[in-house]
């Protein structure tokens, strides 16, 4: 379970550090725990400077990802609820930065999307070819676009896409092959082989007919069949 904290809890940096959570993920220099507030499932995510790995720079990694939250949520689309941060210095450098996510409810991870309507499948990959389309067009490229990492809200037809764990992403002037490597990512994701084939052929069709930026289908196209995914899977 959750801890049952206050929304004061996160008053402060000390505070907010202090709290304890369930743990969700956890490496030298920062964390995921999970936390309960007035009855909803929150997030808080942590990041302070390590000893041993100070060079890393993992609260700047951290001040990068609350950039690109801020950026998807002011932009048209959607990046996790941010309901509190904060940062302390010492000596004019960061030490510490923690925010809290408030997680929406009735989204569902699009690996979960997928298996509770397998008949709807081929609609929802449409609809995200569409909103993927959309996000690439911008200049946002996530650089770990995976099913883990997109949430699946709203009825079909009218879906809405969140995306999460955006601390490697990247916005401005992408080249072709770097999106197509998003997209690899994406495929690469997906546990269901049939899914796959159908982001090879039915999802590039949609993509690539929004994608009013691209010079040749067929270059992206050759760009993608030789694309690696950024991550492994």
């Amino acid at each position: 379970m959750s801890q049952q904290v206050s929304y004061s809890a996160f008053d402060s940096v000390p505070s907010a550090f202090a709290v304890a959570g369930l743990e969700m993920r956890s490496h030298k220099g920062r964390s995921v725990v999970q936390v309960n507030l007035e009855g909803r499932v929150h997030y808080l995510k942590r990041y302070w400077l390590a000893g041993s790995q100070i060079f890393q720079r993992h609260v700047a990694r951290g001040h990068h990802e609350l950039r690109m939250i801020d950026w998807l949520n002011q932009h048209g689309f959607a990046g996790p609820s941010v309901v509190r941060r904060g940062a302390s210095r010492c000596l004019g450098v960061y030490t510490k930065l923690y925010f809290l996510m408030e997680e929406i409810k009735d989204e569902l991870p699009l690996e979960s999307a997928w298996r509770k309507n397998p008949p709807g499948a081929t609609q929802l990959l449409q609809e995200l070819a569409s909103f993927s389309a959309k996000l690439h067009e911008s200049g946002f490229v996530h650089t770990d676009f995976s099913e883990r990492h997109i949430l699946v809200g709203g009825p079909a037809g009218n879906r809405t896409f969140r995306l999460i764990d955006v601390e490697r992403a990247n916005i401005g002037k992408a080249s072709p092959r770097r999106i197509a490597n998003d997209l690899a990512t994406l495929v690469a994701s997906i546990a269901d082989h049939r899914l796959q084939s159908l982001v090879r052929e039915d999802f590039l069709d949609i993509y690539i007919a929004q994608r009013s930026t691209l010079e040749s289908g067929d270059e992206f196209r050759r760009l993608f069949k030789q694309a690696r995914p950024t991550k492994s899977f």
